[in-house]
């Protein structure tokens, strides 16, 4: 099983609600914040994705999403917390879908990604590789 990251004191930030647009412009600006401009294009659309699954799959509590991005060694973490049980998996999207390729990216593009039961429903991450 993958480790289970962890925010580390002083070394990560957190934000609460934010729907994939403001996901997208909270990571872009702590990645610029500390110096990572390589992989905030990365960051803001994986973390977009898991914002996406959470507010789809959880209706009506996008309050609930918590999203917290940290510095581990050599890794970028990024952790997706919502209320729902719902757990992610790496589908195929026919042809033609509009959707259902999230999950894929997110397998394609992180260096490792998982979830984990969190005391008010489920954690899903990822981490990608500091420059």
């Amino acid at each position: 099983m993958p480790p289970r990251p962890s925010p580390s004191p002083g070394r990560g930030a957190a934000a609460r609600a934010p729907p994939p647009a403001a996901a997208r412009r909270f990571s872009r600006a702590l990645l610029a914040e500390w110096g990572l401009h390589e992989l905030a294009d990365d960051a803001a659309l994986l973390l977009s994705e898991l914002v996406t699954n959470a507010v789809v799959h959880v209706p009506g509590t996008p309050q609930g999403v918590q999203l917290v991005l940290s510095r581990g060694e050599g890794h970028l973490v990024a952790q997706v917390t919502d209320p729902g049980g719902y757990l992610p998996r790496c589908g195929e999207a026919g042809p033609d879908s509009e959707n259902g390729r999230g999950m894929w990216l997110v397998e394609q593009i992180a260096a490792q990604w998982g979830h984990h039961a969190s005391g008010n429903g489920k954690t899903v991450w990822f981490t990608l590789r500091l420059p």
